[in-house]
């Protein structure tokens, strides 16, 4: 990383892990950088397999992961220079126990394609999250989020802009939720 925009988000990264560092958690995508998996391992950095049983260690080496950014909170930095775009261009911040938020994104990484077929659905790439922002409605958002997330930011490769997705309940005769999508600055 290197351009103004990428030092921006260096920057609003370090902030993040320093202020929130608690509640936050980088996801983790094995198959888009293979040799971060044993550098987590050899450093006795606490990464969470998104699946379990034999799911978890048949792909392994493909499969998403949580990191918890608690451990990066005394020295960011050393988030944004080794874990940061190596399978990891998405972070999210949860309101909830850290079993709980295994769950949540546990049960959004399964969906039914047109034919009733299960898929994995690889919202833990920023790419594909950005083309399900596209699409999704407010009722699919709101299954995404649960009860266990605050906000999702990630990267846009593309454009090299780090975004915010944030649910805000709107309180009126019946609560309703209402999503965000801001650049951070």
């Amino acid at each position: 990383m290197n351009t103004s925009a990428s030092i921006r988000t260096e920057q609003k990264l370090v902030h993040m892990l320093t202020q929130n560092a608690a509640s936050l958690y980088a996801l983790y995508d094995a198959a888009q950088d293979r040799e971060l998996l044993p550098l987590l391992r050899r450093h006795n950095i606490m990464h969470i397999c998104l699946y379990d049983g034999t799911k978890a260690q048949t792909l392994a080496n493909v499969a998403p992961y949580l990191i918890p950014c608690q451990h990066f909170q005394a020295n960011p930095i050393d988030f944004v220079d080794s874990i940061w775009q190596r399978g990891v261009s998405m972070i999210v911040e949860a309101s909830v126990a850290l079993e709980d938020l295994k769950s949540q994104l546990k049960k959004v990484a399964f969906i039914k394609n047109s034919e009733d077929k299960d898929c994995y659905f690889r919202y833990y790439d920023a790419r594909a999250f950005a083309k399900f922002l596209k699409i999704a409605n407010g009722e699919q958002l709101s299954f995404f989020f649960g009860n266990a997330l605050k906000s999702v930011y990630w990267l846009d490769g593309e454009s090299d802009v780090f975004f915010c997705l944030q649910q805000e309940i709107q309180q009126a005769d019946v609560n309703t939720s209402v999503f965000v999508i801001r650049e951070i600055n």
